[in-house]
């Protein structure tokens, strides 16, 4: 009886433990706004272009945090700088940031999925239709690495990243 009595009180105490661990971590909603550059690959005939994002995102718990991102970069066609190319997306970003106590940035390893659209204009002579368009979806996954860190007493922070999108 005793036994069970003690396995009983132990179980509870661990229960509130995570209600008590719970509380330690900001998790209202959150505004992002990324800006950087994009550099293409050499298979597209696009050049390096910087990109913009705006997001919105929650932290799960003290170390997990999930953003959902749109993205857009306008690079110029290595071929005809007049010819339009653009890139947005849509990305969940999930983040595991590895905190410690007494410091107030931790780095974090990045990980997402989501869906990227180009939409391409291309010489199409002789054809009176020139220059033609092309546009393609495809889904993008995400990795990469970063620091963040707290501003101004908590309430505003800044990352700085490193991402591959593929």
């Amino acid at each position: 009886m005793k036994i069970r009595l003690l396995s009983t009180a132990l179980l509870a105490g661990l229960a509130f433990a995570q209600v008590a661990g719970a509380q330690e971590f900001d998790d209202r909603w959150y505004l992002t706004g990324s800006a950087g550059m994009n550099i293409q690959d050499n298979d597209r005939g696009t050049r390096n272009a910087p990109f913009g994002a705006l997001g919105v995102g929650k932290f799960l718990n003290q170390n997990w945090s999930l953003d959902g991102e749109l993205n857009y970069q306008n690079p110029n066609n290595d071929d005809n700088q007049d010819l339009n190319w653009s890139q947005y997306g849509l990305s969940l970003d999930l983040r595991r940031h590895f905190t410690a106590e007494g410091r107030n940035w931790a780095p974090y390893l990045l990980m997402g999925l989501g869906y990227q659209r180009s939409e391409e204009e291309f010489d199409a002579f002789p054809s009176v239709n020139s220059p033609g368009e092309r546009e393609e979806g495809n889904l993008a996954a995400k990795v990469g690495v970063g620091i963040q860190s707290a501003l101004a007493g908590k309430r505003a922070a800044i990352r700085t990243e490193l991402a591959y999108r593929a």
